[in-house]
């Protein structure tokens, strides 16, 4: 049982990134064939009408020849497509391929592609077998199986066979996933069930991951094993749970932002609901970045909300720190404090004296603590001085003590003198005044010794 959860783990992470990579390929594939399909009506003519020199020369001088099988209602073998040197036309060739295809002339595609793997792209063959999972996912499957040789590659055929398949028969693909045993299998084309039911109905991919997180989390609780490998197993599923969630998360934000924020809201709280409002807060506050303050703001009081409160504000300190640094301020503090670091920041180096000014104005809490070390901290370069009257005010001692600290160690390398003196006052604790002034006297020795072994080399 012990190595069983290591190879899980191991195996949910490497398929995890094979998803990524298998959906991006997909996505990119299929822009490439639309884009080409737009022309269809001048491009396609020429092809239509038998101009098919160019790829017809390719196959004469590979010399290879089409059995036929893999002949679709288009006309176009898969032949022509991969001897084809003009990307335009190929990817034409491909579409029409993929488009004249049905179950009888599929599998005769996937060997033509398999054994000709050189002259196609994984993304044309991942395209190729989500269409073939739309026609016929068990045949698709069955052929996919073949190539156990090469577990990535496996992996991300069988998702992409899913997708197509859960895309047009979801139940057939569902029932096909509960037939599977091998949990790592199953864990793998899980993705692409999401795939295919986010496509078409993002609500039941939703509900679909929510059952499956909870029947893994019920099979890890019931699992054997040390405590450090069943944590390594869970980071393994969260991990792929993240994933799906995104798939998720982007089909609903393509449904424009009110469903996106509607669906976020209904989830159930938890972490799921986290992953959700930072996912959504993110591309909202790109495309808008008042509205989504103002979706946030309404929900900064609880946990899942924290990461989307700081997704906002970094939007709205790309433009505007001031306005980022007020909006955090009106927040809740609970939220507001741990994400008013960066845009504090970005405002003392555009305006140190209107950041400095508001914070003036700010009652004592942990918010102007956290306000107050980004600002000290970005002071302590140019005017370590004015970094320590800053530093000196934060009222949370740990805090207090690290800004200090920090001001110390920036002040002795760009003035030891001065450093030195105010050391003493500072209100650092004896043992961290000498930390520093150990760290800077052993810095120095250091640059000594390396200008002593210069001078003796002259």
């Amino acid at each position: 049982m012990n190595k069983s959860i290591i190879l899980h783990a191991t195996w949910l992470i490497i398929a995890a990134a094979a998803f990524l990579f298998g959906r991006s390929s997909i996505n990119s594939s299929k822009a490439s064939i639309e884009a080409s399909s737009k022309n269809r009506s001048s491009k396609s003519t020429i092809v239509r009408n038998g101009d098919y020199a160019a790829g017809q020369r390719s196959a004469t001088r590979a010399g290879r020849s089409s059995s036929g099988n893999d002949r679709t209602q288009s006309g176009v073998t898969v032949s022509q497509f991969l001897n084809e040197r003009d990307p335009l036309v190929a990817n034409q060739l491909f579409a029409d391929l993929i488009l004249g295809m049905d179950a009888s002339s599929a599998r005769s595609i996937f060997d033509s592609l398999l054994e000709n793997r050189g002259n196609s792209s994984d993304s044309q063959m991942d395209l190729f077998l989500r269409a073939w999972g739309q026609l016929d996912g068990s045949a698709a499957m069955e052929a996919v199986e073949e190539l156990s040789r090469d577990p990535r590659r496996q992996g991300q055929a069988g998702v992409a066979v899913m997708t197509g398949w859960a895309s047009a028969d979801p139940e057939g693909a569902k029932a096909h996933l509960e037939g599977i045993d091998n949990q790592l299998a199953k864990g793998v084309l899980a993705q692409g069930i999401v795939n295919g039911l986010a496509s078409s109905d993002p609500d039941a991919a939703t509900d679909f991951v929510l059952e499956l997180d909870q029947s893994q989390r019920a099979a890890l609780a019931n699992s054997e094993g040390e405590e450090g490998q069943r944590q390594w197993w869970d980071r393994g599923r969260a991990y792929a749970f993240d994933r799906q969630l995104d798939t998720i998360a982007n089909a609903q934000i393509e449904r424009g932002m009110s469903n996106a924020t509607s669906w976020a809201e209904q989830l159930p709280a938890g972490s799921i609901k986290a992953s959700a409002f930072d996912r959504v807060a993110d591309h909202f506050a790109r495309e808008d970045p008042a509205a989504a303050a103002d979706w946030v703001k309404g929900h900064a009081d609880k946990d899942y909300a924290e990461r989307a409160v700081r997704e906002v504000a970094e939007e709205l300190g790309r433009e505007n720190p001031e306005e980022a640094v007020r909006w955090l301020a009106d927040l809740p503090e609970a939220n507001q404090s741990r994400a008013i670091h960066q845009s504090m920041e970005r405002w003392t180096r555009e305006d140190p004296v209107a950041a400095g000014n508001f914070l003036r104005e700010m009652e004592p809490s942990a918010s102007r603590d956290a306000a107050v070390r980004s600002y000290a901290n970005q002071l302590d370069g140019s005017d370590p001085q004015m970094a320590a009257e800053w530093a000196g005010s934060i009222a949370n001692d740990e805090i207090r003590t690290e800004t200090l600290n920090n001001v110390a160690r920036s002040w002795i390398r760009r003035d030891p003198g001065e450093a030195r003196a105010w050391l003493p006052n500072s209100g650092l604790p004896a043992e961290q005044q000498e930390r520093v002034i150990r760290d800077a006297d052993r810095r120095q020795q250091f640059r000594d010794r390396l200008r002593g072994g210069d001078d003796g080399g002259r």
